[in-house]
């Protein structure tokens, strides 16, 4: 059977009222627990570009290492269930360097209303709940070295919300669309977990699965973050973002199959601490951009001094 129709199939098992904090908790290995959540972030990765929403910005020196760490962190985590030979603290550290600017942010992140200067309920609550969302999905990718899923100072004395509103969604149809999106996910996170539990799929093989379990899933994701994708390769890099969407249809990597991509991921996967954190993050995005089709004999290959144009 096809990994994508073992997914369909366990996603079809699930009861209505699927908790995936507890069967990401079911989960005897860390290795599975990890490879789980890094899949969750990846589906929840898209709103993360809404980090920085509003008049209150902190600045790109603070959102987009943000952005940077975290597709760093995913890329790294699933390097490691892909191939061999991805150095131990890779993951680590960028999960260490992610953590320092989402201090800087949990610290100053307001209570949007306080800061109302241009006395518009609607925009600030817009701002308010699609940095929030932007935020739960960075709390996903913490879930990789948290083994969980954490709940969210700013959700935790709330009577809605839920740490997979990933998305902010306004508009006639937005309530129904959130409640689409939160379903799909908690679907998608129960099927990995089934999948794995049951010994349906290595975590190699689950690693190179859609993201999603049905195309209809699939369909809802793209309608609801195409825009979002925009940014991301805007603000990110076009190959940055075309490896994120090739997972959500599995199998081929950067364009390629599994094995011609080995030696670019490995090497990218290894690359130092200095290669991502000894420049504005506007140029480690642009170098590792470049990493991700560029010749892999061109010296300037992982170059910690490039600049983006």
């Amino acid at each position: 059977m096809h990994p994508s129709e073992r997914l369909k199939f366990w996603s079809e098992q699930l009861p209505d009222d699927v908790s995936p904090r507890g069967m990401l908790a079911d989960i005897s290995d860390d290795a599975s627990k990890r490879l789980v959540a890094s899949r969750a972030a990846m589906r929840a990765f898209p709103g993360i570009a809404r980090i920085g929403d509003g008049s209150w910005r902190l600045g790109r020196e603070i959102e987009l290492p943000i952005r940077l760490h975290s597709i760093r962190a995913i890329f790294v985590t699933w390097s490691e269930f892909v191939f061999d030979g991805v150095r131990n603290d890779a993951r680590r550290e960028a999960l260490d360097a992610l953590a320092t600017p989402l201090a800087k942010l949990d610290e100053a992140l307001p209570n949007f209303y306080q800061r109302n200067i241009i006395s518009s309920d609607y925009a600030v609550a817009a701002w308010q709940d699609a940095t929030e969302a932007a935020r739960r999905g960075v709390s996903l990718v913490e879930a990789i070295a948290a083994l969980e899923f954490p709940d969210l100072a700013f959700d935790r004395d709330r009577s809605y919300g839920d740490f997979l509103d990933t998305l902010s969604i306004y508009g006639p149809t937005g309530r129904n669309d959130m409640a689409r999106w939160r379903a799909a996910q908690r679907v998608a996170i129960g099927a990995d977990c089934a999948v794995l539990r049951q010994g349906e799929m290595t975590k190699s093989e689950l690693a190179l699965a859609p993201l999603w379990p049905d195309a209809t899933t699939a369909a809802l994701e793209t309608n609801l973050t195409m825009g979002l994708s925009f940014r991301n390769a805007q603000d990110l890099g076009p190959d940055i973002e075309k490896w994120l969407r090739e997972r959500k249809d599995g199998s081929l990597i950067l364009g390629v199959g599994v094995e011609q991509a080995r030696e670019r991921v490995v090497r990218i996967a290894n690359l130092p601490c200095s290669f991502w954190e000894a420049r504005p993050a506007t140029d480690a995005c642009y170098a590792f951009d470049y990493c991700l089709h560029g010749d892999l004999q061109n010296p300037t290959w992982g170059s910690e001094t490039s600049r983006r144009p």
